[in-house]
């Protein structure tokens, strides 16, 4: 992996008296490209940062990030510092370059490109390839996709508890351990198909995927309440 979590609680040993403005000066010195997000790089806790970490990703840079829900005087702090009030923020060599919408713009127009190359002149840096779009199915369509290919990885983006109250046959728990090796050693052809309880956890798994090379990824837009509904009422809803 390349990217690198700051963990607030290092972050915070400064001592009583030190300004969230001090210790987010003291993280944008310690890397040329740092993310203040919502959750990890490998565990994103919004779209917005998980479009930005898959952009970072796409361009292989190292990186370093800070959650900035685990600190709330920094979540403030940052947006005051920049004067910008929504995260994900992404500075490059100390100055602030933008949210999600600005980072996506920058990245398709070849300006990233350029500020990357200024932040590391010893890494070849070379623009990754246009990221595949996600499809969108419903319950009922992903059900005659995966009867026709059984080689799709089905793949749960929710939580142990919600598994154990209803889960879809021959799928896997999306872990830590999962993604990491998921991005460390699987084909970026394997098909993927995600799913949650209603389908936006699993659309913003799947769209972190994309970016990150994957090239046949289906969300399934109603989740296992719609796989209940039209396809095996068997399944409990809840």
């Amino acid at each position: 992996m390349q990217f690198k979590v700051i963990s607030p609680n290092v972050e915070s040993t400064g001592g009583s008296g030190t300004t969230p403005h001090a210790q987010i000066e003291q993280m944008l010195s310690d890397s040329p490209v740092f993310l203040f997000m919502k959750g990890t790089p490998e565990s994103p806790q919004c779209g917005f940062s998980a479009k930005v970490t898959g952009i970072l990703n796409a361009w292989k840079v190292p990186f370093k990030s800070f959650n900035v829900l685990a600190d709330e005087s920094i979540r403030q702090g940052v947006k005051d510092y920049a004067n910008w009030q929504t995260i994900p923020q992404l500075y490059i060599n100390k100055e602030f370059v933008g949210g999600s919408d600005v980072v996506e713009e920058m990245s398709n127009n070849g300006e990233l490109g350029e500020l990357l190359n200024e932040a590391f002149p010893d890494i070849e840096i070379t623009p990754p390839p246009t990221p595949a779009q996600v499809q969108e199915v419903a319950a009922l369509e992903a059900a005659l996709i995966l009867k026709k290919n059984h080689e799709i990885r089905l793949l749960d983006v929710r939580t142990p508890q919600e598994r154990e109250t209803a889960c879809l046959e021959n799928s896997v728990l999306l872990d830590q351990e999962l993604v990491e090796e998921m991005l460390d050693s699987w084909d970026q052809n394997t098909a993927l198909m995600f799913y949650c309880h209603l389908g936006e956890r699993s659309r913003q798994a799947a769209q972190y995927f994309t970016s990150q090379g994957f090239q046949q990824v289906y969300n399934v837009t109603d989740g296992i309440q719609g796989w209940s509904i039209n396809v095996d009422s068997s399944i409990p809803q809840y």
